[in-house]
């Protein structure tokens, strides 16, 4: 979702009013390309999003929970200049799309310590970058001689605008000054002179304008008359006083249901018939919404997303190439019987032959056959060497297979984690989820302890009629449910060769379960799986007694017995109120 200019100046002008006098209480660094300052303000505390990234923005937040462990070196740089400073103001510069804010600090010896934020967001060359005293302290991007001869960005260097950024905002000037520039420097089309003379015309705002003065963009600007000039400046000033006091994003589809996005009615859209799709009482709203959706934020749960696709793309690499070579274990009994053919007719001179054909009489009916040599070597030595050939394929079809076993249980193991990380929605369960993989070796250990431990009872529980079903959000939950919580009776419940969480059903005590209820404990199985959207889902189940672990399997693995399969569509548990049981 990029934003123009005369739009991002409304989301300026909601910044400085939430945020000014406020007092920057913690810096946090999500991935690097994106922070958030933590102010405290007098109407309480905000979160200010900066990210540069793929979907690069500048919001208010509702708070990101799903924060890195430990802050990295450049977060703890910026915390030592800028937390503590007090905004004193946040600017859009000439109408583009380069917000300033200023953050003033005192220092020990009671000198005030200028600090500004240049929140560049600019497509592929969107940037962060602080400066002190007109020179850059960091930014989230550094940019290299090697990467832009014309602007470098790096600790220093004293700070400079970007190129083509000393047109003018369109804020800067009357009604008349409009159109005196207008007539002054009209050059090309109606469309390059707007954009050549005033910065923060995207393409929606444009046509409108276009439509209000009742010219095209492709006009040519040398053929209008003084009139139609005029009512160009006219529209301009139109536009200008409508987004000066908008307070608000519009969000139209046209035609071609593609979206666009404005701080005011877009009339020429709607003459189109285009469609007005949302409105939001502030910027900041759907831009979270946008870059959330999106995944514009490494946050830790992409990360671990990110993680566990990479391990699962490896071991299934891994157990392609082991399959391949078991494949080609196959040749192990051809390679023995050349090499009893061969010293059946040992008496044979094969020396400095590449191939030798004798009669195959361990097939029946008995046919010639033609075996490759090692030319060098004699027909006893060729024999020897298929020997050897059988006994190292044969080794490695032993072990093939077992790694082969392996190899399948650890994918499964980890197509487990990442579903449980889908269904995750709280940052205990994320941390769970972390926890295991850093105990499984797919994340390096965090030398931070954790600052909580996490209750064995965060399972989810539905209470239904006749008893209860209890289910697992991740494997170290599945683990405890299957075999620290459940009773031997309990029911047992999961999807037949699709990972998903562990059910378990338990009658109310001195009674037994009944259809309905294995139909919904079956149900819930296929819903809380990755079988979710499909139907006719295929459930085992059996006594939490049949259940056993196998020694050093990975964590909610388990093999059974005695199980009876249901074939049922998934079905989402929903609270009846006036009985306050799921059904």
């Amino acid at each position: 979702m990029n934003l123009d200019g005369l739009t991002l100046a409304v989301l300026t002008k909601e910044l400085a009013q939430h945020l000014v006098t406020g007092q920057i209480q913690r810096l946090l660094q999500i991935d690097k390309t994106t922070i958030v300052l933590k102010i405290n303000t007098p109407t309480g505390n905000q979160n200010l999003v900066i990210t540069a990234g793929n979907l690069p923005a500048c919001y208010l937040s509702h708070g990101i929970t799903d924060l890195p462990k430990e802050p990295t070196a450049l977060c703890m740089f910026l915390r030592k200049h800028l937390e503590g400073a007090r905004i004193t103001a946040i600017e859009q510069l000439n109408g583009d799309r380069i917000l300033r804010i200023s953050a003033d600090k005192l220092a020990l010896d009671g000198s005030l310590i200028s600090n500004r934020i240049y929140i560049e967001l600019m497509g592929k060359y969107s940037n962060c970058i602080f400066v002190q005293d007109g020179l850059i302290l960091e930014a989230l991007i550094h940019v290299t001689p090697l990467m832009n001869r014309e602007r470098s960005i790096a600790p220093k260097l004293p700070y400079e605008l970007p190129p083509n950024s000393e047109r003018g905002s369109l804020f800067e000037f009357s009604d008349e000054e409009i159109k005196e520039l207008l007539q002054n420097f009209s050059q090309g089309t109606v469309a390059d002179t707007v954009r050549r003379i005033f910065n923060g015309f995207g393409p929606a705002l444009l046509k409108e304008v276009c439509y209000l003065a009742n010219l095209t963009e492709k006009t040519a600007i040398d053929t209008l008359s003084k009139e139609s000039l005029n009512c160009l400046g006219t529209a301009l000033s139109q536009v200008k006083e409508a987004v000066a006091s908008a307070t608000q994003l519009l969000v139209y589809e046209n035609a071609n249901h593609k979206k666009l996005y404005s701080p005011i009615p877009l009339t020429y859209l709607e003459a189109q018939g285009g469609q007005l799709q949302a409105t939001y009482d502030s910027i900041s709203q759907p831009l979270e919404l946008a870059v959330v959706k999106q995944g514009g934020i490494n946050t830790t749960s992409n990360e671990l997303e990110r993680t566990l696709q990479q391990a699962i793309k490896k071991e299934e690499l891994r157990h392609s190439k082991i399959q391949t070579e078991l494949d080609a274990s196959d040749k192990a009994e051809e390679y023995k019987s050349y090499g009893d053919l061969l010293m059946i007719n040992a008496y044979l001179d094969t020396q400095y032959k590449s191939t030798v054909t004798v009669d195959n009489i361990l097939a029946d009916p008995i046919e010639p056959i033609t075996i490759p040599l090692l030319p060098e070597l004699t027909i006893v030595e060729n024999a020897q060497h298929y020997y050897k050939q059988y006994t190292k394929l044969k080794n490695r079809m032993q072990s093939g297979l077992y790694q082969l076993n392996q190899s399948s249980q650890r994918i499964d193991y980890l197509q487990s984690v990442l579903y449980s990380l889908t269904i995750a929605d709280s940052k205990d369960l994320v941390q769970e989820i972390y926890n295991e993989c850093e105990q499984a070796g797919l994340l390096k250990k965090s030398k931070k302890p954790v600052s909580y431990k996490a209750p064995k009872h965060n399972f989810m529980r539905f209470p239904i009629d006749g008893g209860e079903i209890f289910i697992g959000r991740n494997n170290q939950q599945n683990e405890y449910l299957t075999h620290r919580f459940a009773k031997p009776n309990d029911i047992w419940f999961h999807t037949l060769q699709v990972q998903g969480s562990h059910v378990i059903l338990r009658p109310a005590e001195g009674t037994t379960s009944t259809d309905e209820m294995l139909t919904l404990g079956a149900q819930y199985a296929a819903y809380f799986s990755r079988a979710r959207e499909s139907s006719k889902v295929a459930v085992d189940y059996t006594l939490i007694k049949y259940i056993k672990k196998p020694p050093a399997s990975p964590l909610g693995f388990v093999i059974y017995t005695n199980q009876k399969t249901a074939v049922i569509d998934p079905k989402e548990p929903v609270l009846n109120k006036t009985t306050n049981y799921y059904e």
